[in-house]
């Protein structure tokens, strides 16, 4: 049905952090096995019939904790793709404290990007990602196997994650990110661990319109730089989107939890303790097509079918919200928190203020 397509694969509900505004302490456990994740790319290859190319992104918890089962559900999905003539693209989330020199030759050998979550200066990073004990931050740690990383040419992601204390001070921490050598970069505000103010919303989205003009200035001086979500590539510009509504959860997409059950994506599973109708099937019994058609449904809804959408003049640039965003804030598949709204109303000013270098 699709020329590319999505696999997302918590291999592990454990982390060795303890970060506060976590959403993924609830994730069922245990760690996937090897002859769960073997089965999990079996079904997902089998149901990709047709498509040309695909990601597999490894996430959790954290998944290198668990390295040899992420070599082994590497290896074998990268054979198994290449047998259907599938190319396939590997992604690694990771909180950046492990890393030694075995990791290190993997990621060469691999078509494989690195997702690093480092929030920016130690004073910000550090004020929410800490060791389990909560006492030690892991700034040192993460920033110097980010450079290890971006040393041997291993391509690299920074994601930011900000909290509602750190609205104001996003541009410093791109800043920094940049200056240690990143030059892709996505920007997440923190969504149902932490309530966001209409002051901490402002200053969020103030601080994009910053980010924009450090994009803009860097641009000029022929340095290269993407922040998302002002990608240079954005759809969230122009009324791209005024025709489509939703997202590719159980369509183009699927993720697979640790226990082998499976839902639309990676931030749907983190939910499904609180709604296990989002699960869609396991591994063992397969997919249940009712199950299926209720979340593609949701999903995909319409303008018709989100209220808070109806008289919105962003609607144009919107798809209607991130249904995972939605159910962790409002508790309601289709009402998207306003902190959502007013990201996606900065969007399209931000954007130009970024790229319209000659406006």
């Amino acid at each position: 049905m699709h020329d590319h397509v999505s696999c997302e694969i918590i291999i592990t509900n454990l982390c060795n952090l303890s970060c506060d505004y976590c959403i993924a302490r609830d994730l069922p456990g245990p760690p996937m096995n090897v002859e769960a994740g073997r089965k999990v790319i079996d079904m997902f290859v089998y149901l990709a019939e047709g498509a040309t190319t695909a990601d597999f992104i490894f996430t959790g918890g954290e998944p290198l904790t668990e390295f040899e089962i992420l070599k082994e559900l590497t290896d074998y999905a990268q054979k198994l793709t290449g047998d259907v003539g599938i190319q396939a693209n590997f992604i690694l989330k990771t909180n950046g404290t492990i890393l030694n020199h075995d990791i290190l030759d993997f990621l060469r050998s691999k078509p494989i990007t690195v997702v690093v979550s480092l929030d920016g200066t130690s004073v910000a990073h550090d004020m929410h990602r800490k060791t389990r004990d909560s006492i030690s931050g892991t700034h040192n740690i993460v920033s110097s196997n980010l450079r290890t990383l971006l040393d041997n040419n291993i391509s690299c992601v920074s994601s930011v994650t900000v909290h509602p204390e750190l609205s104001k001070s996003v541009l410093e921490n791109i800043c920094y990110l940049h200056e240690l050598g990143m030059d892709q970069i996505d920007i997440g505000p923190v969504y149902g661990t932490a309530s966001w103010s209409d002051t901490e919303i402002l200053d969020f989205t103030n601080s994009l319109l910053d980010v924009a003009q450090y994009i803009r200035d860097v641009s000029k001086k022929g340095t290269q730089i993407d922040v998302g979500p002002l990608y240079r590539s954005s759809d969230h510009i122009d009324g791209n989107l005024s025709s489509y509504w939703g997202c590719h959860a159980a369509s183009k997409n699927l993720a697979f939890l640790p226990n082998g059950q499976v839902t639309g994506c990676s931030a749907l599973a983190m939910l499904v303790s609180r709604f296990p109708e989002l699960i869609i099937g396991d591994i063992s019994s397969g997919l249940d097509q009712s199950s299926i058609d209720n979340l593609v449904q949701l999903a995909q809804a319409n303008g018709e079918q989100r209220p808070a959408c109806s008289k919105c003049e962003t609607a144009i640039n919107c798809t209607g919200g991130c249904l995972a965003i939605n159910y962790s804030t409002s508790g309601l598949a289709l009402t998207p928190p306003e902190m959502y709204c007013k990201t996606i109303s900065t969007i399209p000013i931000a954007w130009r203020k970024a790229w319209l270098i000659n406006e």
